[in-house]
């Protein structure tokens, strides 16, 4: 039996593929030898780790051991060899590059306390060019799971194609209720030149509003309850903001969504714009503007898990969350988010430190609001869902490490509305390890 045919042979009993020779038993000198398929490794690497040379004599065993050689590397799924006249062809099929990290962090920020968590990153994944992303993060009252896999060019060059998988757990220390929500989104994605990008989505949801406390508003006490939806949504991105530009650079973010299966039935849309514009001497403005509303229709109440809430890192100066629509029933003060909300954070970058570019320091402006609520339950006390500005003002500063970066300011409430609870310091500090 040939060598060939017992490798085929015994291959054949366990079920594996066997290499692929198209030659002769007869040993025979090739003058010439081509490799295909090769883009990552040249045709000399190739050739030296399969231990062939041109004007060499070879016979059927050599080139097995050659594809064993090759094989032996990881870097190909396949090698086949063949012969035409005095020419060796080697064709080889490589597996797929990738190329990724895996970080873990931690730190403390005042919105959610300390937290953990870890991100992965591949890029060329899956042998199509595929990206995938997946990120955990656990605090005390909140813990997310993100995964997506993500292929740029999967239609075409300007279309992609992917898919989104995230999970939440939130337990926020001052709302009355707790709630948990996983969804599943396939989207594609067109890019339109000149920084213009188009996301269309469809989302299929499951929210769960739960340990809501019993003095809570009647309102709360009547979205408790597991929630399925289907929705459609948009995405429309164009430019963006570049600091070190160092001119002039904004973006906008406009998103809609409509929740048409399921048991929900709304509409939600939402608008971000972000400019930088440097001024002089490392002076420089920075500001977003965000606005937003979200409609029940045909009878549905939106919940409290889909309605807007401002505070923290979203309006400083105000504890996260509590910028709100509320319902005051004596000393029980239910935030229950509001149906609208527009709010601007303006920041003034002022360069104290110019000769230490890893320290920023800034003084900011920042208003805003959340008014409206659709329901049909009487609330418990007094409801509070007016159009009440809220604003403040403030220092801060950063500084970036080698191992992380801490932000932290100082603001002072100057427009407030009844039940506001003030976040008078703000810190974060984030780090990888």
């Amino acid at each position: 039996m040939t060598p060939r045919l017992l490798i085929s042979t015994v291959a054949l009993c366990l079920g594996i593929s066997a290499p692929t020779l198209s030659f002769g038993a007869t040993a025979r000198v090739f003058n010439d030898i081509i490799v295909e398929g090769n883009s990552r490794f040249s045709d000399r690497d190739i050739l030296v780790t399969a231990g062939l040379r041109r004007g060499e004599a070879y016979g059927e065993q050599d080139l097995l051991e050659a594809i064993e050689d090759l094989e032996f590397t990881g870097e190909f799924d396949e090698v086949r060899i063949r012969s035409e006249g005095d020419r060796l062809i080697i064709t080889v099929d490589e597996t797929p590059r990738f190329e990724g990290q895996l970080v873990f962090g931690g730190g403390f920020d005042t919105d959610t306390g300390f937290f953990v968590g870890g991100a992965l990153q591949i890029e060329d994944a899956l042998g199509i060019g595929a990206r995938i992303n997946a990120e955990l993060t656990l605090a005390e009252e909140i813990q997310t799971a993100r995964f997506a896999v993500f292929d740029p060019d999967a239609l075409s060059e300007t279309v992609g194609l992917g898919v989104r998988f995230a999970y939440s757990n939130v337990e926020f220390d001052n709302v009355l209720f707790s709630y948990e929500d996983i969804s599943l989104s396939p989207f594609v994605t067109f890019d339109l030149g000149r920084g213009r990008e188009l996301e269309a989505r469809i989302v299929f949801s499951e929210t769960n509003l739960r340990d809501v406390d019993p003095s809570a508003s009647a309102i709360l006490q009547s979205e408790v309850g597991s929630e399925n939806a289907v929705a459609l949504g948009l995405t429309y991105k164009f430019g963006g903001v570049d600091p070190s530009a160092d001119r002039f650079t904004w973006g906008v973010l406009l998103d809609a969504e409509y929740a048409f299966a399921g048991d929900a039935d709304y509409i939600r849309a939402q608008v971000r714009g972000d400019i930088f514009l440097p001024i002089a001497r490392g002076f420089a403005l920075r500001s977003t503007a965000e606005a937003g509303h979200i409609a029940g229709l045909d009878d549905y109440i939106v919940r409290a898990t889909d309605r807007f809430v401002l505070g923290g890192a979203s309006l400083r100066g105000f504890e996260r969350g509590t910028v709100t629509v509320r319902d005051i029933d004596g000393t029980v003060d239910t935030n229950l988010g509001g149906n609208s909300f527009a709010v601007i954070r303006t920041d003034l970058l002022v360069p104290l430190f110019p000769e230490n570019p890893d320290v920023g320091t800034f003084v900011f402006a920042d208003i805003g609001s959340v008014w409206e609520l659709e329901t049909d339950t009487a609330a418990s006390g007094q409801l509070f869902d007016g159009f009440d500005l809220r604003a403040s003002l403030g220092i801060g500063a950063s500084y970036d490490f080698d191992f992380g970066r801490l932000e932290a300011y100082l603001a002072a409430p100057v427009e407030e509305a009844t039940g506001d609870d003030d976040e008078i310091f703000g810190i974060t500090f984030r780090t990888n390890f």
